[in-house]
């Protein structure tokens, strides 16, 4: 049972500056993130954030979780922040399982799901060294659309990402068909500007297809907090 209401995702079309005051996917370091759960609160409080979401990188076997969720719970006590414990974990396989055990999930208000590795013959992951690069992004796309067809989180984090940071592309009708997919399926599609080359092109064919959205900066540092609600801002909303 989830410890607090579900998170805060909307249609795209439903977008506001205002709701734009969240930040849904932060790191500290009890992955591979800099700053404590302190101050990132104390950050998000500097920014008049509403709603904030730690999403740490987590295995099915990653036993340090429960004493992590309790420590967010406790700092979320004393702010008026509304904060979520939640994970980012791997797709792992073309039906969509994730790296998650029972344990952690029923300590998460937020689950994002990710393509960081792509599954190899044995079971283990493979390098991406290795793919072929004309078969690279299509593997990416069937992993996340796998997720978006059998559920089991709550938001497809950062679509298109090992593609665009490996070939520095991915395709724009391959973005638009997992849009269908989360809109059809009631699983959010990130914003990540942190991978994203054509902001303005994704938010369009997000206008398009106005699938649920989960807006998160993919946060590591301070510095990086907000950054993707400022660019999106800027995008939708231009002076």
């Amino acid at each position: 049972m989830r410890h607090v209401s579900v998170p805060s995702l909307v249609h795209f079309r439903q977008l506001t500056p205002s709701w734009l005051r969240r930040e849904m996917h932060l790191h500290t370091d009890y992955t591979d993130g800099a700053p404590s759960i302190a101050q990132v609160i104390h950050c998000a409080e500097s920014l008049q954030l509403e709603e904030i979401a730690f999403t740490e990188h987590a295995r099915a076997d990653s036993d340090w979780f429960p004493e992590f969720a309790t420590e967010v719970r406790r700092h979320a006590q004393a702010t008026s922040l509304r904060v979520l414990v939640g994970a980012e974990v791997r797709i792992t396989d073309f039906d969509g399982s994730l790296d998650i055990s029972p344990m952690i999930r029923e300590q998460c208000d937020l689950v994002l799901a990710s393509v960081h590795r792509f599954p190899g013959s044995n079971g283990s992951p493979r390098e991406f060294r290795e793919v072929p690069r004309d078969s690279f992004a299509q593997i990416e796309f069937d992993l996340a659309r796998a997720l978006l067809q059998h559920g089991g989180a709550d938001v497809l984090a950062h679509p298109g990402g090992m593609s665009l940071k490996h070939l520095k592309t991915f395709p724009s009708e391959w973005f638009g068909a997992l849009m269908e997919e989360s809109h059809a399926n009631g699983v959010a599609i990130e914003i990540n500007t942190s991978y994203l080359r054509d902001v303005a092109g994704f938010l369009d064919l997000l206008q398009e297809t106005n699938p649920l959205v989960s807006v998160g900066s993919d946060a590591h540092t301070l510095d990086q907090m907000g950054r993707c609600q400022q660019i999106v801002r800027e995008h939708l909303w231009p002076a």
